[in-house]
C-alpha cells in the first residue's frame, strides 16, 4: 500500500496556486505603477487653454511685424541671445521659458539682462539635454517668439517668427 502525502506537501497544489497569486500581484504592481506615474501633459480645461493660445498668437503676429530675429545660445550653465534682424530698441530684458516636451520637471524660466554689446545673457543651472519647447518674449510680454530645440548643440539656433507660406 503507498502512502499519499498530504495536499500541501505535493507539487500540484502548489504549483496551481501560484499562477492566480502572481497574476495577482503583478497587477497590484502594475496598477501601483499606473496611478503613481501619471502624465503631465493631460489639461483640465480645454476651453481655458484654447482661449490663452488664442491670445498668444497675437503675440506671434506682434514679433512678425517687428521682424524679430536672433541667436539663441545655451552652454552648460549659460543662456544668451542677440537679436540679428529687427526693431529690439525698447527691450531692457527677455524672459525665455524652457519647457521639457515630455517632463513638466524639467521646465524652467530665465530671465536674461542685456549687456555692453546688446545680448541679453543668464547665468543658469546645468540644463538637462533633452527636446523643448522654448517661448522667449520681454518682460512686458508684448511679443513672443517660439522654437523647438534638442539638447546639447554646440552652435547658435537660429530664432525667428513662423511665418505663413502661401
Amino acid at each position: 500500500m503507498t502512502k499519499t502525502l498530504p495536499w500541501y506537501k505535493q507539487f500540484w497544489p502548489w504549483f496551481l496556486l501560484f499562477i492566480p497569486l502572481a497574476t495577482v500581484v503583478a497587477c497590484t504592481i502594475f496598477a501601483y505603477i499606473a496611478f503613481s506615474n501619471t502624465p503631465d501633459m493631460v489639461v483640465d480645461d480645454y476651453y481655458k487653454k484654447g482661449k490663452a493660445i488664442n491670445l498668444d498668437l497675437a503675440k506671434f503676429d506682434k514679433a512678425k511685424a517687428l521682424y524679430l530675429h536672433g541667436d539663441l545660445k545655451i552652454n552648460n550653465d549659460t543662456v544668451s541671445f542677440k537679436f540679428t534682424k529687427g526693431d529690439n530698441n525698447n527691450v531692457p530684458s527677455l524672459k525665455v521659458s524652457f519647457y521639457h516636451t515630455t517632463i513638466k520637471a524639467h521646465d524652467f524660466t530665465v530671465m536674461l539682462t542685456k549687456n555692453g554689446n546688446g545680448e541679453f545673457t543668464a547665468l543658469t543651472d546645468k540644463i538637462i539635454d533633452g527636446r523643448f519647447n522654448i517661448f522667449i518674449e520681454p518682460f512686458d510680454s508684448v511679443w513672443k517668439l517660439k522654437e523647438t530645440i534638442k539638447l546639447p548643440y554646440d552652435q547658435a539656433f537660429k530664432i525667428s517668427p513662423q511665418y505663413n507660406k502661401k
